[in-house]
Protein backbone atom coordinates (compact mmCIF):
# COMPACT_ATOMS: atom_id res chain seq x y z
CA UNK A 1 0.00 0.00 0.00
CA UNK A 2 2.76 2.45 0.94
CA UNK A 3 4.60 1.82 -2.33
CA UNK A 4 1.40 2.34 -4.32
CA UNK A 5 0.89 5.73 -2.65
CA UNK A 6 4.53 6.63 -3.25
CA UNK A 7 4.09 5.74 -6.92
CA UNK A 8 1.02 7.96 -7.23
CA UNK A 9 2.87 10.86 -5.61
CA UNK A 10 5.78 10.28 -7.98
CA UNK A 11 3.54 10.85 -11.00
CA UNK A 12 1.93 13.89 -9.36
CA UNK A 13 5.28 15.51 -8.59
CA UNK A 14 7.11 14.69 -11.84
CA UNK A 15 4.15 15.69 -14.05
CA UNK A 16 5.34 13.53 -16.95
CA UNK A 17 5.02 10.03 -18.30
CA UNK A 18 7.55 7.52 -16.93
CA UNK A 19 9.10 4.29 -18.13
CA UNK A 20 9.62 1.29 -15.87
CA UNK A 21 13.30 2.22 -15.69
CA UNK A 22 12.40 5.79 -14.65
CA UNK A 23 10.16 4.49 -11.89
CA UNK A 24 12.72 1.94 -10.75
CA UNK A 25 15.44 4.60 -10.54
CA UNK A 26 13.32 7.31 -8.89
CA UNK A 27 11.79 4.95 -6.31
CA UNK A 28 15.02 3.00 -5.85
CA UNK A 29 13.25 -0.30 -6.44
CA UNK A 30 14.44 -3.47 -8.19
CA UNK A 31 13.12 -3.76 -11.75
CA UNK A 32 11.12 -6.88 -10.86
CA UNK A 33 9.35 -5.11 -7.95
CA UNK A 34 8.69 -2.08 -10.14
CA UNK A 35 7.13 -4.22 -12.87
CA UNK A 36 4.85 -5.96 -10.35
CA UNK A 37 3.78 -2.68 -8.74
CA UNK A 38 3.06 -0.93 -12.03
CA UNK A 39 1.24 -3.97 -13.39
CA UNK A 40 -1.04 -4.03 -10.36
CA UNK A 41 -1.82 -0.30 -10.68
CA UNK A 42 -2.62 -0.76 -14.37
CA UNK A 43 -4.93 -3.70 -13.61
CA UNK A 44 -6.75 -1.59 -11.01
CA UNK A 45 -7.18 1.21 -13.54
CA UNK A 46 -5.10 3.81 -11.67
CA UNK A 47 -2.25 3.87 -14.21
CA UNK A 48 -2.31 3.25 -17.93
CA UNK A 49 0.19 2.66 -20.71
CA UNK A 50 0.51 5.97 -22.56
CA UNK A 51 2.90 4.98 -25.33
CA UNK A 52 3.45 1.43 -26.50
CA UNK A 53 6.50 2.50 -28.50
CA UNK A 54 8.35 4.10 -25.60
CA UNK A 55 6.59 1.97 -22.95
CA UNK A 56 5.68 5.00 -20.83
CA UNK A 57 3.03 5.05 -18.10
CA UNK A 58 0.86 7.82 -16.67
CA UNK A 59 -2.13 8.47 -14.44
CA UNK A 60 -5.48 7.26 -15.78
CA UNK A 61 -8.81 9.08 -15.96
CA UNK A 62 -9.92 7.09 -12.90
CA UNK A 63 -7.12 8.60 -10.83
CA UNK A 64 -8.25 12.06 -11.92
CA UNK A 65 -11.86 11.23 -10.96
CA UNK A 66 -10.69 10.14 -7.51
CA UNK A 67 -8.80 13.41 -7.11
CA UNK A 68 -11.77 15.42 -8.38
CA UNK A 69 -14.03 13.71 -5.83
CA UNK A 70 -11.66 14.77 -3.04
CA UNK A 71 -11.62 18.34 -4.35
CA UNK A 72 -15.42 18.43 -4.44
CA UNK A 73 -15.43 17.90 -0.70
CA UNK A 74 -13.78 21.29 -0.29
CA UNK A 75 -17.05 22.96 -1.32
CA UNK A 76 -15.42 26.06 -2.77
CA UNK A 77 -15.24 24.64 -6.32
CA UNK A 78 -18.98 24.64 -7.01
CA UNK A 79 -19.40 28.10 -5.52
CA UNK A 80 -16.47 29.48 -7.51
CA UNK A 81 -17.25 27.96 -10.93
CA UNK A 82 -19.68 30.65 -12.23
CA UNK A 83 -17.33 33.41 -11.08
CA UNK A 84 -14.42 31.77 -12.88
CA UNK A 85 -16.45 31.44 -16.05
CA UNK A 86 -17.54 35.08 -15.94
CA UNK A 87 -13.98 36.23 -15.27
CA UNK A 88 -12.83 34.16 -18.26
CA UNK A 89 -15.50 35.76 -20.47
CA UNK A 90 -14.60 39.29 -19.40
CA UNK A 91 -10.80 39.03 -19.59
CA UNK A 92 -10.12 36.42 -22.26
CA UNK A 93 -7.47 34.89 -20.00
CA UNK A 94 -7.41 31.39 -18.53
CA UNK A 95 -8.86 31.57 -15.02
CA UNK A 96 -7.70 29.27 -12.23
CA UNK A 97 -8.82 28.32 -8.74
CA UNK A 98 -6.16 26.97 -6.38
CA UNK A 99 -5.60 25.79 -2.81
CA UNK A 100 -2.42 25.39 -0.77
CA UNK A 101 -1.21 21.91 -0.01
CA UNK A 102 2.11 20.98 1.61
CA UNK A 103 3.80 24.22 0.61
CA UNK A 104 2.58 24.28 -3.00
CA UNK A 105 -0.37 25.79 -4.82
CA UNK A 106 -2.58 23.11 -6.37
CA UNK A 107 -4.77 23.96 -9.38
CA UNK A 108 -8.24 22.55 -8.71
CA UNK A 109 -10.46 24.29 -11.28
CA UNK A 110 -10.10 26.33 -14.48
CA UNK A 111 -12.22 28.26 -16.97
CA UNK A 112 -10.96 28.70 -20.53
CA UNK A 113 -13.88 28.67 -22.98
CA UNK A 114 -13.19 32.30 -23.94
CA UNK A 115 -9.40 32.16 -23.63
CA UNK A 116 -7.40 33.53 -26.54
CA UNK A 117 -4.49 31.30 -25.52
CA UNK A 118 -4.85 28.47 -23.01
CA UNK A 119 -2.36 28.34 -20.14
CA UNK A 120 -0.41 25.11 -19.65
CA UNK A 121 -1.20 24.38 -15.99
CA UNK A 122 -3.40 21.29 -15.66
CA UNK A 123 -5.90 20.49 -12.96
CA UNK A 124 -4.17 18.74 -10.09
CA UNK A 125 -0.78 20.19 -10.98
CA UNK A 126 1.39 21.91 -8.38
CA UNK A 127 3.37 25.12 -8.63
CA UNK A 128 5.53 27.14 -6.27
CA UNK A 129 3.72 29.57 -4.00
CA UNK A 130 6.31 32.34 -4.42
CA UNK A 131 6.42 32.43 -8.23
CA UNK A 132 2.77 32.16 -9.35
CA UNK A 133 0.07 34.80 -8.86
CA UNK A 134 -2.28 32.00 -7.73
CA UNK A 135 0.24 30.99 -5.07
CA UNK A 136 1.25 34.51 -4.08
CA UNK A 137 -2.37 35.60 -3.73
CA UNK A 138 -2.90 32.97 -1.04
CA UNK A 139 0.58 33.11 0.50
CA UNK A 140 0.60 36.89 0.97
CA UNK A 141 -2.67 36.80 2.90
CA UNK A 142 -0.57 35.44 5.78
CA UNK A 143 1.71 37.49 8.04
CA UNK A 144 5.36 38.00 7.09
CA UNK A 145 6.49 35.50 9.73
CA UNK A 146 4.02 32.90 8.47
CA UNK A 147 5.16 33.46 4.88
CA UNK A 148 8.78 32.73 5.76
CA UNK A 149 7.77 29.69 7.79
CA UNK A 150 5.70 28.28 4.90
CA UNK A 151 8.44 28.87 2.32
CA UNK A 152 11.27 27.46 4.45
CA UNK A 153 14.97 28.15 3.90
CA UNK A 154 16.06 30.52 1.15
CA UNK A 155 17.08 30.81 -1.62
CA UNK A 156 13.74 29.79 -3.09
CA UNK A 157 13.47 27.99 -6.42
CA UNK A 158 14.22 30.14 -9.47
CA UNK A 159 11.74 29.06 -12.14
CA UNK A 160 12.76 31.91 -14.46
CA UNK A 161 15.42 34.63 -14.26
CA UNK A 162 12.70 36.92 -12.88
CA UNK A 163 11.64 34.72 -9.95
CA UNK A 164 12.08 36.30 -6.52
CA UNK A 165 14.35 33.92 -4.60
CA UNK A 166 15.17 35.78 -1.36
CA UNK A 167 13.04 36.47 1.70
CA UNK A 168 13.68 40.22 1.30
CA UNK A 169 12.32 40.28 -2.26
CA UNK A 170 9.39 38.00 -1.44
CA UNK A 171 8.33 40.14 1.53
CA UNK A 172 8.63 43.30 -0.56
CA UNK A 173 6.34 41.63 -3.08
CA UNK A 174 3.94 40.69 -0.28
CA UNK A 175 3.76 44.29 0.96
CA UNK A 176 3.06 45.56 -2.58
CA UNK A 177 0.37 42.91 -3.04
CA UNK A 178 -1.43 43.89 0.15
CA UNK A 179 -1.29 47.57 -0.75
CA UNK A 180 -2.79 47.21 -4.24
CA UNK A 181 -5.10 44.29 -3.35
CA UNK A 182 -3.89 41.68 -5.84
CA UNK A 183 -0.84 39.53 -6.63
CA UNK A 184 1.22 39.66 -9.83
CA UNK A 185 3.32 37.02 -11.57
CA UNK A 186 5.32 38.95 -14.16
CA UNK A 187 6.99 36.06 -16.04
CA UNK A 188 8.22 34.61 -12.73
CA UNK A 189 6.89 31.09 -13.24
CA UNK A 190 7.14 30.92 -17.04
CA UNK A 191 8.63 33.56 -19.32
CA UNK A 192 5.57 33.73 -21.60
CA UNK A 193 2.86 34.43 -19.03
CA UNK A 194 1.63 37.42 -17.02
CA UNK A 195 -0.85 36.55 -14.26
CA UNK A 196 -2.94 38.44 -11.70
CA UNK A 197 -4.51 36.78 -8.66
CA UNK A 198 -6.39 37.36 -5.42
CA UNK A 199 -7.07 35.49 -2.22
CA UNK A 200 -10.47 34.07 -1.23
CA UNK A 201 -11.57 34.18 2.41
CA UNK A 202 -14.29 32.28 4.27
CA UNK A 203 -16.68 33.20 7.09
CA UNK A 204 -13.86 32.92 9.62
CA UNK A 205 -11.75 35.42 7.65
CA UNK A 206 -9.35 32.59 6.80
CA UNK A 207 -7.49 32.55 3.45
CA UNK A 208 -8.71 29.26 1.97
CA UNK A 209 -8.11 29.52 -1.78
CA UNK A 210 -7.17 31.90 -4.58
CA UNK A 211 -8.13 32.79 -8.14
CA UNK A 212 -5.99 34.11 -10.98
CA UNK A 213 -6.13 35.17 -14.61
CA UNK A 214 -3.27 34.00 -16.84
CA UNK A 215 -2.52 35.94 -20.04
CA UNK A 216 0.26 36.02 -22.60
CA UNK A 217 2.81 38.66 -21.59
CA UNK A 218 3.30 39.89 -25.15
CA UNK A 219 -0.40 40.76 -25.39
CA UNK A 220 -0.49 42.78 -22.18
CA UNK A 221 -0.78 46.57 -22.02
CA UNK A 222 -0.97 48.85 -19.00
CA UNK A 223 -4.67 49.36 -19.67
CA UNK A 224 -5.35 45.63 -19.95
CA UNK A 225 -3.41 44.89 -16.74
CA UNK A 226 -5.48 47.43 -14.85
CA UNK A 227 -8.74 46.08 -16.29
CA UNK A 228 -7.88 42.47 -15.37
CA UNK A 229 -6.73 43.51 -11.90
CA UNK A 230 -10.03 45.24 -11.18
CA UNK A 231 -12.04 42.30 -12.49
CA UNK A 232 -10.03 39.86 -10.35
CA UNK A 233 -10.50 42.00 -7.23
CA UNK A 234 -14.23 42.29 -7.81
CA UNK A 235 -14.66 38.58 -8.49
CA UNK A 236 -12.63 37.66 -5.41
CA UNK A 237 -14.68 40.00 -3.20
CA UNK A 238 -18.01 38.66 -4.50
CA UNK A 239 -16.87 35.06 -4.22
CA UNK A 240 -15.52 35.56 -0.70
CA UNK A 241 -18.85 37.11 0.25
CA UNK A 242 -20.56 33.96 -1.05
CA UNK A 243 -18.21 31.96 1.18
CA UNK A 244 -19.31 33.96 4.22
CA UNK A 245 -16.57 36.61 4.42
CA UNK A 246 -17.88 39.86 5.88
CA UNK A 247 -14.71 41.94 6.15
CA UNK A 248 -14.04 45.12 4.22
CA UNK A 249 -10.80 44.10 2.50
CA UNK A 250 -9.29 40.79 1.45
CA UNK A 251 -5.74 42.02 2.24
Amino acid sequence: MARAIDLLLLFVNTRRYLTLQDISDLMELPKSSTFELVNTMVEKGILELKSTGHKTYGLSLLSFEIGAAAVAELGVTDVARPYLQELNRLTGGTVFLGVENHGSIVYIERAEDHSLVKAEAKLGSRRDLHSTSLGKALLFAHSDDEILKILGPEPYAANTPLTKTTSFDVLQDAHATRQRGYAVDDREDTMEMFCIGSVLRNHRNEPIASISVASLFKLMTAQKKEFIAQQVKQAASKLSWQLGFRGEQLY
